[in-house]
């Protein structure tokens, strides 16, 4: 946690002097800042990750769920990112656009996930 606080403190300070003398580079100094926070946090996500693999490995679930489970995961924080962003230099429609967008790809995503709980439910309605 040290890690990541030291690099937000540092992004705070580099995003300050930047909107100040050179506004278009503090967008930059952000995309920079979540990069290095995502290398901070990657031993934890492979925790996570394998975390996840044992749990669908005992339950018996295919792994096909657990991808659909992390595109939708990366999409957000994706999106929520970029849509910060934009925020962050004064274009908020774009932030609106990109969380839009962000909906769909998410929701196209989930079309396996909601084709198997439908055959699940015909399954169980079926045995009744």
């Amino acid at each position: 946690m040290l890690k990541v606080t030291g690099i937000v403190v540092c992004e705070i300070l580099v995003y300050t002097l930047l909107k100040q003398y050179k506004p278009e580079y503090a967008v930059l100094s952000e995309a920079a800042c979540g990069a290095l926070l995502l290398f901070a946090v990657s031993d934890e996500l492979e925790t996570v990750l394998a975390l996840f693999d044992g749990l669908l490995l005992e339950a018996g679930i295919a792994k096909e769920y657990l991808a659909i489970l992390l595109k939708a995961l990366g999409t957000a924080l994706a999106v929520q990112f970029t849509a910060d962003a934009c925020r962050d230099a004064g274009n908020s429609a774009a932030a609106s656009k990109v969380e839009f967008a962000g909906k769909v790809i998410m929701t196209a995503s989930a079309v396996p996930l909601i084709k198997g709980v439908v055959g699940l439910i015909t399954e169980f309605a079926g045995k009744l």
